[in-house]
């Protein structure tokens, strides 16, 4: 086939999928303004889909030249996979990976598989390996190659093959399943540093409340404390004449210094499932976002907004 011929193929094939995957979406929205009967939040979903399609296909196409580059970090690992079908025991705390490159690939997953995302891990030394597998499959499996050439473009699907091989790993596809397998280092938290907490400023409901944070590593107790405090709760860094209304604390250590019949409500926000869960009012994983962290603590201390006021 002359390169003229593939060209116009190419072309023929990104016309399709613009009028399928962009142009009927965007009349929908247009035809439901029009209308004055529109749901704002389905609207928003419905543009921010598209912006990520039109994205994904910018990618594609600059990965057909240059390949994505990968920043590998210690990740949180029990986080990362919330959303994620696992075994809780079989998944270590930390693992050296691009944590925003492999949230990118999963949700493209999900995206293309109607939401269901499972993992399998397992640890050999001082290695980890992922197992990732969206949708039951429909015949034999094979790679995807994430070209332009495809006769089919689906631009989510190409940007996760892409990355999955800067990942050392090929994305393979079986009827509309999808899995791919990565191996990487282990890591330690030692190394790890949290995201900075970019956050609304909420409202200072936690004004009057003590919460005693035990959290022995650094960098994570300094992006507690900012979100502690930015709704404005009296935070200890140790037990002191004022009761604490809540403990947020690290691991089971806690009951080392304070009997658990003793205690006041204690959540734990933690690395590792607790042996104990039943223990704690509430389990989160290192590093809960502040939304999360802020909703758990009015949730379980009972405090209601203020009027006017989310």
């Amino acid at each position: 086939m002359t390169s003229k011929v593939e060209a116009q193929r190419i072309r023929a094939r990104l016309l399709a999928a613009l009028n399928h995957d962009l142009r009927a979406p965007l009349a929908r929205i247009a035809t439901s303004a029009s209308t004055g009967f529109i749901d704002l939040h389905t609207l928003e979903h419905e543009a921010r889909r598209q912006l990520e399609w039109l994205s994904d296909l910018q990618e594609c196409a600059r990965y057909e030249l240059q390949p994505p580059e990968l920043a590998a970090a210690p990740a949180y690992l029990h986080a990362l996979m919330r959303h994620v079908k696992h075994d809780s025991a079989e998944l270590p705390a930390l693992a050296l990976l691009d944590a925003r490159r492999l949230t990118q690939v999963m949700a493209r997953l999900r995206d293309h598989s109607g939401g269901h995302l499972a993992l399998q891990a397992g640890c050999s030394g001082t290695a980890l390996r992922l197992q990732f597998q969206a949708g039951q499959p429909d015949g034999p499996w094979s790679a995807v190659t994430a070209s332009l050439t495809d006769e089919r473009i689906l631009p989510g699907v190409m940007v996760a093959a892409h990355l999955v091989r800067a990942m050392g790993g090929q994305l393979q596809q079986s009827g509309d399943a999808l899995r791919f397998e990565v191996s990487m280092p282990l890591a330690c938290e030692e190394e790890a540093m949290p995201p900075a907490p970019h956050f609304d400023w909420p409202e200072p409901f936690g004004a009057g409340h003590a919460i005693l944070l035990l959290e022995p590593h650094q960098p994570m107790q300094d992006y507690l404390s900012e979100i502690l405090e930015s709704a404005e709760f009296d935070v200890q860094y140790e037990p002191a004449d004022r009761d604490p209304a809540l403990i947020l604390c690290a691991d089971e250590s806690v009951w080392d210094i304070w009997p658990r019949e003793e205690a006041p409500p204690v959540l734990l926000h933690a690395l590792l499932p607790p042996t104990r869960p039943e223990d704690f009012i509430e389990v989160l994983y290192k590093p809960a976002p502040p939304a999360m962290l802020l909703s758990a603590l009015r949730r379980r201390l009972q405090i209601r907004p203020r009027d006017g006021l989310l």
